[in-house]
C-alpha cells in the first residue's frame, strides 16, 4: 500500500492512500510548514539511486531560493550543484542505505549560486508497519559561523551527540580547526584518524535500530579507554567515529589506531541470546604545514577510510598525496559527479558502429550494428566509456546508465519503424548490476509488451565476467527475455579460464570474441589458434561467431577463411552519432 504525506497539528502522520492518488499536503496547519528551520522528505534510497524530494517547506524556500515547483520531484544535488563540490551528500545517501541518522555540517548551492553554510540532520520516519516511508531532514543555518570561532556567538550551539555523549562533527571540526592552526602556525604535527565500523549494517537490519544505538553507547564507553587524555574523539554520524590524535608523529598514530582496531575486534557485542563482532575500517592523514583546510582534511581520511574498505575491511590505510588507491578513488568521485550531472542534464550520447556480416550464415540482409555510449563534457567534447563506466560500476550509477541507453536505442528502433521481419539487429551493452536488477528486467518487458515489434531487433550484449560472477540471476535474465524474442551476445568471449565450460549452460546468440585475441590474429600463431577455436566451438553449440577490433583487410581476410560469422572494428566502420 502506498502511503500520503499528512501533515496536521500533532505533526506527521504517514497513512494509507490509494495508488493513484497523489501525496496530500495539509499545509496550513502544519507544524512542518511553519518550523522556522528548513525542512524536506526524501524518499528512502532505492536501486542506488538518488532519493526524491517530496515536501519542503516556507523556511526552505526562502533560504535556499528554490521554490517548490523547482525542489519538487528533484534529487537533493540540486542543493550541491553540477559539480557536486560539495561531497555530503554521497555520505548522507550511505546513511540513508545503513538506515541511521545523519548530522554534518554542511554547505548547500541556493538558488543565486551562493554557497552556504548549513547544519543538516536527517532521520528515517517510518509508517505503521515499521518500514521506513520518508527522511525527514532538518537545515540550521549557520550564517556567522566561523573555522575558527572567536566568539560564543558564532559557536554552533549543539557540539555533542545526544546518543554517546561524545562531541558530535560540528564539536569535532572545531578541534580540528585549531589543531590546523597549531600546524601552519606553530609547526605542530597532528593526524586525524577516521573509523567507520564494519558489519554494522547487519547489526541494524537483524536486531532493529534500538540494537545499532545501543552498541554506538557502548563503544562510545570503549573507546576513550583506548585514547591518550590530550587527544579528542567524536561521533562524526552513524557509524562513523573520528579521533584527533594531538600532538602525534604518524608512526605513534598507527600505533594508537592499531588499538582503536584491535579493540573493537575483540569486542562482543550480546543482544537478545546473540553475540555480535564487528570490525573497523580506518583512514589517517597527516596535519601539518601543508594541510589545507578542515573540510580538505576530512574528506581525504574519509577518502583513505574507504579505499581501507575497499582493500579488505578491519584494517588501516594511510593517505599520502601520491597514494595511487586514494589517487583511484578521488578520481572515480570526480567521475560519479560528472556521470550523474550528465544524467540530469542530457549529456549522454549514443554512437553506432557498423558489424558487418561475413559468412553465408550472416546474410540475412539486415543492417547490424552495436550502440556505443559517449558522454559530453562541460566543454562540449565527447568522452569515451572506458574512461567513466569503472566509476559507474564501482558507485552503482550502471543501471541508471543502463536505463537511458535501452530507452534512447528503443525510441531509435520506434522511429525508424523496425519490422520484424527487416533483418535489423541493434546489440546493446548491460553492466553485470543491470543483470542482477529486478526493476530492470521488468521495465524492459514493459516496454517490449507495447512494441513487440522490436524484440526480434534487439541484441543485449552481456560480458562473460558478470555472467559467471552471477550465473543464476544471469540465466532468468536470458530466458526471460529471449521468451519476447530478443537476442544475446556474450562479449569479450574467451578473456576468462572456464569460458567453454560455462558456454554449454548459457542460453546465448552469439560469441564475441575478445578483441585482445583478434588484433593480433596476422603475427601471433597462438592468437590465431585461438580465435579459430573459439569459432569452432561456438558453431558446433550452434552460436554464430562476431569478431571485434577489425583493423586492417589482411586481419578480415582471415576471418573470412577461419569461417567467422561477423566482424567489427575500425576497418568496417567508425562510430558515428545516432541521428
Amino acid at each position: 500500500m502506498a502511503h500520503g504525506i499528512v501533515i496536521g497539528n500533532t505533526g506527521l502522520a504517514l497513512q494509507p492512500r490509494p495508488r493513484a492518488a497523489e501525496p496530500t499536503l495539509n499545509l496550513p496547519f502544519s507544524t512542518l510548514e511553519h518550523n522556522r528551520d528548513p525542512v524536506l522528505l526524501l524518499t528512502p534510497v532505492a536501486d542506488n539511486n538518488d532519493p526524491t524530494i517530496v515536501y519542503v517547506n516556507e523556511a526552505f524556500e526562502q533560504l535556499t531560493g528554490y521554490n517548490r515547483t523547482r525542489a519538487l520531484g528533484a534529487s537533493p544535488r540540486l542543493l550541491i550543484g553540477s559539480r557536486g563540490q560539495f561531497g555530503w551528500l554521497g555520505r548522507l545517501r550511505r546513511r540513508m542505505q545503513s538506515h541511521m541518522t545523519f548530522s554534518e555540517r554542511c554547505r548547500l548551492r541556493c538558488a543565486n549560486e551562493d554557497a552556504l553554510a548549513v547544519l543538516v540532520e536527517a532521520h528515517p520516519v517510518s509508517n505503521n508497519e515499521g518500514k521506513v516511508a520518508y527522511w525527514l531532514v532538518k537545515m540550521h543555518n549557520l550564517a556567522g559561523w566561523s573555522e575558527r570561532p572567536t566568539r560564543p556567538s558564532q559557536v554552533v550551539p549543539a557540539l555533542h551527540d545526544d546518543l554517546t555523549g561524545l562531541l558530535n562533527r560540528a564539536g569535532f571540526e572545531q578541534h580540528v580547526s585549531a589543531a590546523l592552526r597549531g600546524a601552519t602556525e606553530q609547526d605542530q604535527h597532528h593526524v586525524l584518524c577516521y573509523l567507520d565500523l564494519d558489519q554494522f549494517k547487519v547489526i541494524n537490519d537483524t536486531c532493529g535500530h534500538e540494537a545499532g544505538d545501543e552498541l554506538l553507547r557502548r563503544l562510545g564507553e570503549l573507546l576513550p579507554g583506548c585514547l591518550r587524555d590530550n587527544d579528542t574523539l567524536a561521533r562524526l554520524g552513524g557509524d562513523e567515529f573520528g579521533v584527533l590524535f594531538q600532538d602525534a608523529t604518524l608512526t605513534h598514530a598507527q600505533v594508537m589506531a592499531d588499538r582503536l582496531r584491535e579493540a573493537i575486534e575483540k569486542f562482543r557485542f550480546p543482544w537478545l541470546n546473540k553475540v555480535f563482532s564487528i570490525g573497523v575500517s580506518i583512514g589517517l592523514v597527516c596535519i601539518d604545514t601543508s594541510s589545507k583546510g578542515v573540510s580538505q582534511i576530512l574528506s581525504a581520511a574519509d577518502t583513505a577510510c574507504f579505499a581501507a574498505k575497499d582493500l579488505g575491511r578491519n584494517r588501516i590505510h594511510v593517505h599520502h598525496h601520491e597514494d595511487g588507491e586514494i589517487a583511484r578513488r578521488h578520481g572515480e568521485m570526480e567521475w560519479v559527479t560528472q556521470i550523474q550531472a550528465a544524467l540530469d542534464h542530457g549529456r549522454l550520447q549514443l554512437h553506432l558502429q557498423e558489424i558487418q556480416g561475413l559468412s553465408a550464415a550472416a546474410s540475412d540482409g539486415g543492417r547490424h550494428y552495436e550502440v556505443l555510449l559517449r558522454m559530453e563534457d562541460e566543454d562540449g567534447s565527447l568522452i569515451s566509456p572506458e574512461h567513466f563506466l569503472p566509476a559507474a560500476e564501482n558507485y552503482h550509477l550502471s543501471t541508471r546508465i543502463d536505463n537511458w541507453v535501452v530507452g534512447r536505442a528503443f525510441d531509435h528502433l520506434t522511429e525508424t519503424e523496425v519490422h520484424r521481419d527487416d533483418g535489423q539487429l541493434c546489440c546493446i551493452n548491460l553492466s553485470g548490476h543491470t543483470m542482477t536488477d529486478a526493476g530492470f528486467l521488468q521495465s524492459v518487458v514493459t516496454r517490449l509488451r507495447t512494441a513487440p515489434h522490436a524484440a526480434s531487433s534487439i541484441c543485449f550484449e552481456i560480458t562473460e565476467t558478470a555472467v559467471i560472477a552471477n550465473l543464476g540471476l544471469a540465466t532468468h535474465f536470458i530466458t526471460s527475455l529471449k521468451k519476447l524474442g530478443c537476442r544475446f551476445a556474450l562479449d569479450d568471449f574467451g578473456s576468462g579460464l572456464s569460458s567453454f565450460a560455462y558456454l554449454k549452460n548459457l542460453p546465448v546468440d552469439l560469441l564475441k570474441i575478445d578483441g585482445m585475441f583478434v588484433r593480433n590474429i596476422t603475427r601471433d600463431p597462438i592468437d590465431l589458434a585461438f580465435v579459430r577455436s573459439i569459432n569452432e566451438i561456438g558453431h558446433v553449440m550452434g552460436k554464430l561467431t562476431v569478431a571485434e577490433f577489425v583493423e586492417d583487410s589482411n586481419t578480415l581476410q582471415i576471418l573470412r577463411q577461419l569461417g567467422v560469422d561477423y566482424a567489427q572494428g575500425f576497418h568496417i566502420s567508425r562510430p558515428a552519432p545516432l541521428v
